[in-house]
């Protein structure tokens, strides 16, 4: 049906002190987070991730204006008030027994909507999912993350714009949520064979006081946050989460220009320090904290390989800096993995960059730091879409591999065809002399 990885799941508590701050931080203008170094969302490769749920397929939508059905009231919901509580479910089930059938697997399902998924307030689910319940072999074809995801948005929107004291919505996916993103009062990893989802792989955390919690949700620096999450190798060959990169890839296929594969020009000057901390975030996207076991992605070699680098660049750059008459403006081409830009491009952010530094004036070096920021922000983009031109080219290459494979397959069951062709043709060659024998000895024998 789609929700076995729930099963695999541990015991969690929810630490209400760290919801409800970071409850506190949700935009409801800009739908993400807003923390003091840059602002997150809630995306489906989060809920992918964590609860291992499909978030590709047909979208899950609760028409108020749907016909009321007999399915509906046999779970006890009426025409004025298309409730079911849970109590209701939980003793249909223990009723049921040890029976396994489709009245089974659809309270169940029922269950750990109004108890995990979905719950709310008052006890009660809402009876118009048993309309995607009919037909249970069509079940799993709908985006139930996806559907997690609007639903706990729902809820942090209305609880900004009501002031409601109360929040429904999947919380422990909240609160894992910010162990992967966050890292405040985030436990250790458990010893666990499982690795997916990820909510298997997280213990219980500390309990801390609000104002613990504000103090350091106050105090939070650029390097306590992983902005995306990205999946690892071992992720990647999932299902659910190869077809949300195979979506995410069409979609930026259908969106991005076309360009030429060149080097990607990298200038150094200012800070290397920070840029190889900005690269080094790239790799830290694939880890948690020290003593966590790295999710590497295949590409991290070469991502580590520029960190190095950078590095020994840096180690060189006051000496450099000191024998420059000028301004100093230096570019290497790293290889590339997957960067793609046109040389028209290239030449023109080597202009500005030159033309920047050049109208600099020497002695004043917090307007050169304002101007190297800028261009770390530049590098840090072009970093990002570095990564992700890498993804691409990974799953092309998968693509690739399973065609290859797929053409294999299909020119030997041509090769077999025509085998068959063949061998039925000659029996049809036979039979038409045999008969025409016969026909040739009765002809004489009359």
């Amino acid at each position: 049906m789609g929700f076995g990885n729930l099963l695999e799941m541990p015991s969690h508590r929810l630490r209400k002190n760290l919801l409800v701050e970071l409850m506190e931080k949700w935009s409801c203008e800009k739908l993400a987070f807003e923390l003091m170094p840059g602002e997150i969302p809630i995306t489906r490769m989060d809920v992918a991730l964590i609860l291992g749920l499909r978030v590709v397929g047909k979208p899950v939508v609760l028409i108020d204006e749907e016909p009321f059905t007999d399915i509906e009231k046999e779970y006890g919901a009426v025409l004025w008030k298309r409730k079911i509580t849970v109590a209701s479910l939980q003793s249909r089930l223990d009723a049921l027994g040890g029976v396994v059938n489709d009245d089974f697997v659809r309270t169940f399902i029922l269950f750990i909507f109004g108890t995990f998924l979905f719950p709310n307030a008052n006890g009660k689910v809402n009876s118009r999912y048993l309309s995607y319940l009919k037909n249970l072999d069509d079940f799993c074809h709908y985006a139930w993350g996806a559907a997690v995801v609007d639903d706990i948005v729902s809820w942090l929107n209305k609880r900004k714009e009501t002031n409601i004291q109360y929040v429904g919505g999947c919380l422990i996916f909240l609160q894992i949520w910010s162990y992967e993103h966050i890292n405040i009062a985030r436990p250790a990893l458990r010893n666990s064979c499982l690795t997916f989802p990820r909510i298997c792989q997280w213990d219980n955390s500390g309990s801390y006081d609000r104002h613990w919690f504000a103090t350091k949700f106050k105090d939070l620096e650029d390097h306590q946050v992983i902005w995306k999450l990205q999946p690892t190798s071992g992720e990647l060959e999932i299902d659910l989460v190869r077809e949300l990169m195979e979506e995410q890839y069409v979609e930026r296929e259908l969106l991005r220009p076309q360009h030429c594969s060149t080097p990607f020009p990298i200038v150094h000057g200012g800070n290397l320090r920070i840029r190889s901390q900005v690269m080094e975030q790239v790799v830290v996207g694939v880890k948690i904290e020290s003593g966590r076991s790295t999710w590497k992605h295949e590409s991290d070699t070469s991502i580590v390989n520029e960190v190095n680098m950078v590095k020994e660049i840096d180690s060189e750059q006051p000496k450099a800096l000191e024998n420059a008459p000028g301004t100093v403006t230096r570019t290497m081409d790293f290889p590339s993995t997957s960067g793609c830009m046109s040389n028209t491009h290239k030449e023109q952010m080597e202009l500005n960059f030159s033309s920047n530094l050049t109208a600099v004036d020497e002695d004043d070096p917090r307007t050169r730091i304002r101007i190297l920021e800028e261009q770390n922000m530049e590098l840090k983009t072009e970093m990002e879409n570095l990564r992700r031109e890498n993804i691409i080219l990974k799953d092309r290459l998968l693509l690739s591999s399973q065609l290859e494979e797929q053409n294999v397959e299909l020119k030997k069951e041509l090769d077999y065809l025509r085998r068959e062709c063949l061998s039925s043709n000659n029996l049809v060659l036979r039979l038409e002399r045999v008969l025409l024998d016969e026909d040739v000895n009765a002809a004489v024998e009359t």
